[in-house]
């Protein structure tokens, strides 16, 4: 009879080859994602690695350091440059609603420090990069008209005032023209009772934009064709008187005649 030979294993199954990588894998994989400064508990160490990411622009390690900073040492002595940092980092790195959180926070408490106008105009800046077109929720474009005027009028005379006025003018002008395409999308369909409520919101609360002067010639068209005849006038009136030389009050004048 043939004698049976003992197969004998000569190494792991592929499935326990397959488990063995895996483990290896993660294991490589869960030490090239551990970054430095989560080893380093020295202050000044992980002050100057959160430095050197911050002016690498390499955001995630700069946040990551700066954060186990504040929260490894509340007593630094730097803290209110540091918190600067890390405002700064996060508007860098695009977040800029945390931005604005943390520039805030900066203000409530370091409010007399150096950096105060700058935290200002931080938030300032945050509310201006969230803000949408004018077609969609104006909620942080009436947040940047509110915080950029705080920051022109809080710090007036310093180089920060002037860039928030701009900010603020730009995002008034945005939330003018968003009032004007909504009265005019209820002009178009000659729905005008609702379209002389958007022009009137749009005089009354821009006055100092330039669509105001188109609010006022949409103003008098309504009114003409409803048979308004006095209110148009008056609204007429209002356009020649505070905006003379405007290209609506050029066309009120083609449409009314001189009104002089």
């Amino acid at each position: 009879m043939r004698s049976s030979k003992v197969r004998r294993s000569t190494g792991m199954s592929p499935v326990t080859r397959w488990l063995s990588m895996m483990a290896v894998l993660f294991v490589v994989g869960a030490c090239a994602s551990t970054s430095p400064w989560e080893t380093m508990e020295a202050e000044e160490e992980l002050w100057e690695f959160a430095m050197e990411a911050y002016e690498d622009e390499d955001w995630d390690d700069a946040i990551g350091a700066m954060e186990a900073l504040m929260f490894r040492s509340p007593g630094f002595e730097r803290m209110p440059e540091l918190r600067m940092y890390l405002a700064r980092a996060h508007f860098g790195k695009g977040e800029y609603l945390t931005a604005a959180a943390e520039f805030e926070r900066f203000l409530q408490r370091y409010s007399n420090h150096g950096l105060a106008p700058e935290a200002s105009l931080g938030v300032c800046r945050s509310h201006v990069r969230l803000a949408p077109n004018p077609q969609r929720d104006p909620e942080h474009t009436e947040l940047a008209v509110t915080t950029c005027g705080q920051t022109a009028s809080e710090f007036a005379g310093m180089n920060v005032a002037e860039e928030a006025r701009d900010h603020r003018d730009e995002m008034t002008s945005r939330l003018a023209q968003r009032r004007l395409e909504q009265a005019r999308f209820y002009q178009r369909r000659a729905l005008h009772d609702s379209a002389i409520m958007y022009f009137q919101d749009l005089v009354d609360r821009f006055p100092e934009t330039e669509q105001a002067a188109r609010g006022y010639l949409g103003l008098y068209r309504s009114y003409r064709e409803i048979g308004w005849d006095e209110e148009a006038e008056r609204a007429r009136e209002r356009l020649l008187e505070n905006y003379p030389d405007s290209r609506a009050a050029r066309t009120i004048r083609e449409e009314g005649g001189t009104g002089e």
